[in-house]
């Protein structure tokens, strides 16, 4: 194809976390394959890439400080690795460290095997764990009885309370569902986080119906997927690949500004985009200078996305503001095997809300992932901070390690002082898809398609894990290319996405 008027395409990827760097490399690899010429250019406020998927690597381990691994089913992480030529580098859970644990009342209890999402899809291992009381498990035999519910949305708690009682939600979905999305399920929607579950009961009118009505399907590959060393290796591999992009660290963008002929003719960033073509849009960033785009493709925050876009799309800004985030952190204490005594026969444990303490999961990085740690050593990764229960934000990094290690002793008995300590701390980071979120991003979506070349992804939307963020990268690659250079013939890609 040959260049527009006025030179290349320019495109412009406000956030250099996995979403804006997925956007980035796919924008860059469509556009090659159509032969379309294009300028990215990625503006990330921090001085790394990679958002809140980051890997310390020191001699005996590999300390994630954001998420560990990304989920198996969900295509497009292992997908984007393995155009990477990562394929050699994922790794799967240890298959005999499978159990998970819950606490009640300050003790472990296995998590009952058979779990769809959150919801008990069998009886039996439900009913041979101590996990609930035998009241719970009673509330949970009258699901079939329950009548279902109209509407469009519920909340989690609303719906797990209604069919299955309390304790299911306490002890099961609550916990479960912190792990994800450090939330409340009494603000979590339910369309947005478990919709599948919303339509099994529309069909059949109870959840165990539906498991029933279900054919059993041959035992499938693993739940998790991560990257031998280490996730960061996803963000160094794809930014690496970005060879004619230029990438800007360290900058922030300020504002996305429209422009108009008198801006055109005054600035020499703009005035260089051609006269025969002048670009849509002018961002200002914290520098001072400014960048001329002609689309422009926002993997930002959602709040974030509000402050660049109130003078471009104003009409935009009170969706993003009506998404919540929370913050959240994690600590990882190392200690040599024989310090311990606990068999740490699993990869961790959840805490539900209701046990009222300051860790909300621990996961046993050297159980689950041995190939991260060094032997003889072992390796804890505990997160703190959800909806609600954001109090541990304001401890400072040594009263952090000790409200962790006082936990760590009450929960598993372990008493030795950690050989090493790190806290790693992701304000604002993790996004609330509380009830009603996806119509408020079906109105986002319409409204910004009012304002064309505007585009965004991210967590805040449709998706808050490594694969999600990813598609959505690629999603808005599709969609700015065929923005700028009409429709792609070949549509199979975007289809995948």
């Amino acid at each position: 194809m040959t260049s527009p008027a006025g030179g290349p395409w320019r495109v412009a990827v406000a956030g250099g976390g996995m979403t804006g760097l997925a956007a980035a490399y796919y924008l860059q690899e469509l556009a090659r394959q159509r032969r379309v010429p294009v300028e990215i250019t990625v503006v990330e406020a921090a001085t790394r890439l990679g958002g809140k998927v980051a890997t310390e690597r020191t001699d005996e381990f590999r300390v994630e400080a954001g998420p560990d691994s990304f989920l198996a089913r969900k295509p497009w992480a292992r997908e984007l690795a393995e155009s990477l030529g990562l394929a050699d580098e994922l790794v799967t859970p240890d298959p005999h460290r499978r159990r998970t644990y819950i606490i009640r009342r300050g003790v472990l209890h296995p998590v009952p095997e058979g779990l769809s999402i959150f919801f008990p899809a069998r009886l039996g291992p439900v009913f041979r764990s101590k996990l609930l009381s035998p009241a719970g498990k009673a509330r949970l035999l009258l699901e079939p009885l329950v009548p279902a519910a109209g509407g469009d949305d519920e909340t989690i708690a609303g719906f797990v309370r209604r069919r299955a009682g309390g304790e299911v939600l306490d002890y099961l979905a609550e916990p479960l569902l912190t792990g994800i999305y450090a939330g409340r399920a009494d603000r979590l929607s339910l369309l947005a986080v478990a919709p599948q579950l919303k339509e099994m009961e529309r069909r059949h009118g109870s959840l165990f119906r539906a498991f029933r009505a279900q054919p059993r399907r041959p035992a499938g590959g693993p739940m998790f997927l991560t990257l031998r060393t280490g996730l960061e290796t996803l963000v160094e591999r794809t930014a690496a690949a970005l060879r004619g992009a230029q990438v800007r660290t360290g900058v922030k963008v300020e504002q996305v500004g429209r422009v108009g002929p008198e801006e055109s003719a005054s600035s020499p960033e703009i005035a260089g985009a051609g006269a025969r073509r002048r670009p849509r849009y002018v961002l200002a960033l914290s520098d001072g200078s400014r960048l001329a785009a002609d689309a422009v493709i926002l993997a930002t925050p959602a709040f974030v996305t509000a402050r660049i876009l109130a003078s471009a799309a104003p009409d935009a800004v009170k969706y993003l503001e009506s998404i919540p985030y929370v913050s959240v952190m994690t600590c990882a204490l190392a200690f040599r095997r024989e310090e311990l005594v606990h068999p740490l026969d699993g990869t961790g444990f959840l805490v539900p809300r209701v046990e009222d303490r300051a860790i909300t999961a621990c996961t046993w990085v050297s159980s689950k992932w041995p190939h991260l740690v060094s032997p003889g050593w072992v390796l804890f990764r505990c997160f703190l901070g959800r909806d609600g229960q954001e109090e541990a934000m304001s401890l400072d990094d040594e009263q952090v390690v000790a409200a962790v290690r006082r936990e760590l002793k009450e929960l598993m008995g372990i008493d030795a002082p950690p050989r090493m300590a790190r806290v790693f701390r992701f304000p604002h980071a993790m996004p609330q898809y509380t009830a009603g979120h996806l119509a408020r991003v079906e109105a986002l979506e319409e409204t910004l398609a009012k304002h064309p070349g505007l585009f965004v992804a991210g967590a805040g939307y449709r998706g808050l894990g490594l694969p999600d963020c990813v598609r959505q990268g690629q999603q808005a690659a599709h969609r700015a290319l065929a923005f700028l250079a009409g429709p792609d013939p070949d549509r199979d890609g975007e289809s995948r996405a």
